[in-house]
């Protein structure tokens, strides 16, 4: 029989005894203890023992033998904290809510000791982090300094960050801790020193610089898919002209640190929204040698109407003028049908067919809604089954974009650990974009903020990326923005376009056909101008907007086939063939 190895546990030392020396701390369950010497609390009804040390007749609540009662920490030099009992009712706690507001318009000490005189009924919080001082989340007690009303949370006490740093890449002299909160801006991003995300303070007396620690490690050289150049940081831009942040949209300040274009574009990023980790992919590429970026063509000419695309590589497509409907013919990449206005290219020996505009996706795009480079697949060709497997889960993905299952082209991140991808539609959106829901002469920008989408409010709003107008901050979710203008309805010859709403016109007015029911004229709605058809979005296009009709796609045992005005009837039930 083998037997295991007992590994000995070590047994808790008194802090007030010498390290050549150490007293073994005891669990005690009786009596009840009378006083922590760490924090000066008493016994603690939920607590089933506490920890005694005999050779000094001491006792610690369970957590505080791991504390001294006395340190001096570099956020507060001037007097020592003491580790104190923090009463579950904050009746017996004596700090302050906050620093002096920095909105203030006295910065008279002596006011503030006069306003902050009585604290029971107030929520306590740390001077450190600024969170509340919660007994369940940092325990019972607390460091404080009660010369200056200075508290710390016990876990706060032990971030000990250092009292100089170098970096001659940041800043020419050595810097200092600076510990304490001023609602002072940095110098190196320009959000204030006192923002609600806490960050260490360092500054440079000699040149009046003061900075966020982690602004001092800001990168030198980036590069972000909103922009097809390299940025550099530097402390402050040539003031000549107001120039709007490439993220947020709002004014670049000239005299703080930001990011502007290394080939001389009139760009410019704020360092906080250049470094956010949805906009940048975190590598510093000072030094790093810049390399053209190779250029894969989407097809090559046969002649004047003939391609050879590489998403159909065994034969050629010819560009037709569309004269006539083709309701049952499908662009292969962004799944819309072909109207009587589109330029398309057909196959002419299959039924594969793209739209002029879809035949000319590059193959590797940046988009603006994702920090990495996306690479353009296709379901077809010769590599069918393998990209279905991999990315066209049940014959279908679903886009991050939008969040509606698609089943044409597909953008993919070219990173392996990241799996973002994005459908046609989506990519294919320009930033910024006019939208003929919102006026010509108000851009809508990717953004990373929401709000209520002003599109025709489906579930899948909440889910989308955004795209948002800056002058009059309202929001239109990617989608209601990718909704097609124009579709078809088996009932009507005519194409069917899509209306914004009126908000002039009484809620009565219009009936949907296919849900037999009024149609509120204030929402979107498909309309046929000859006819006066009007139906529901969700009515004409169905549960699955982004396959077409007639699709066949598996799903988990059942064979689905997409139908107009019904899109998810179950057709059969099968089972899964093994391919």
């Amino acid at each position: 029989m083998k037997l295991s190895k007992i590994i000995p546990v070590s047994k808790p030392v008194c802090r007030l005894s010498y390290p050549d020396n150490p007293h073994n701390l005891c669990r005690r369950f009786d009596p009840p203890l009378s006083v922590c010497f760490s924090c000066k609390g008493q016994h603690l009804e939920n607590r089933r023992y506490y920890y005694y040390c005999a050779t000094c007749d001491l006792e610690f609540h369970r957590g505080c033998h791991l504390f001294p009662p006395e340190i001096k920490h570099p956020f507060h030099l001037l007097h020592p904290l003491t580790l104190i009992f923090l009463d579950p009712d904050f009746q017996s706690s004596r700090i302050p809510i906050d620093w002096p507001d920095s909105s203030s318009e006295s910065d008279d000490y002596d006011s503030y000791e006069e306003n902050s005189g009585s604290y029971e009924g107030h929520i306590v919080k740390c001077n450190y982090c600024r969170k509340n001082l919660q007994p369940e989340e940092f325990g019972m007690a607390y460091y404080h300094c009660s010369t200056c009303n200075f508290s710390l949370h016990r876990i706060c006490a032990y971030i000990r960050p250092p009292l100089t740093i170098e970096n001659l890449k940041s800043h020419d002299h050595t810097l200092t801790l600076f510990p304490r909160r001023a609602p002072l801006p940095c110098d190196a991003c320009g959000f204030s020193l006192d923002a609600p995300f806490f960050d260490h303070v360092y500054s440079c007396l000699l040149c009046n610089y003061m900075v966020h620690r982690t602004c001092i490690y800001l990168p030198r050289v980036i590069k972000i898919t909103r922009h097809p150049h390299r940025l550099s940081y530097t402390s402050s831009i040539v003031p000549s002209r107001e120039l709007a942040c490439g993220v947020c949209r709002k004014t670049v300040d000239v005299n703080y640190g930001s990011y502007s274009c290394t080939k001389g574009c009139r760009y410019a990023l704020h360092s906080k929204c250049a470094t956010n980790k949805k906009v940048w992919d975190g590598k510093d590429l000072e030094g790093v040698r810049e390399e053209e970026e190779e250029i894969l063509e989407p097809f090559l000419w046969i002649d004047e109407e003939t391609i050879q695309h590489f998403s159909h590589d065994h034969h050629h497509l010819k560009l037709r003028q569309n004269g006539g409907s083709h309701d049952n013919e499908f662009c292969e990449a962004c799944t819309l049908p072909m109207t009587v206005s589109d330029r398309f290219y057909s196959c002419i020996k299959c039924e594969f067919v793209l739209h002029e505009t879809c035949a000319s996706l590059p193959r590797r795009k940046h988009h603006p809604v994702h920090k990495h480079p996306l690479t353009l697949f296709h379901p077809s060709s010769s590599y069918r089954h393998k990209v279905e497997r991999k990315y066209y889960r049940d014959g279908f993905f679903t886009c991050d974009g939008c969040i509606r299952n698609c089943c044409g082209f597909i953008y993919r991140c070219s990173e392996k650990v990241c799996e973002f991808q994005l459908d046609v539609r989506c990519a294919s959106l320009p930033d910024p974009s006019i939208h003929d829901c919102h006026p010509p002469d108000h851009p809508l920008f990717f953004n990373f903020t929401s709000g209520s989408c002003m599109g025709f409010e489906s579930v899948a709003c909440d889910l989308s990326e955004y795209l948002e107008c800056i002058q009059c901050e309202s929001f239109l979710c990617l989608h209601c923005a990718t909704l097609p203008c124009v579709a078809h309805y088996k009932h009507d010859k005519h194409p069917l376009t899509l209306c914004y709403g009126e908000e002039e016109t009484r809620d009565l007015k219009y009936w949907c056909e296919i849900f037999e029911n009024k149609l509120y004229a204030t929402k979107w709605f498909y309309t046929c101008d000859s006819c006066r058809v009007t139906l529901h979005v969700k009515c004409l296009l169905g549960k699955e907007p982004g396959l077409p009709l007639g699709y066949h796609y598996y799903m988990t045992r059942r064979i689905m086939r997409i139908r107009e005005t019904e899109k998810l009837e179950e057709e059969a039930e099968v089972e899964l063939a093994n391919e």
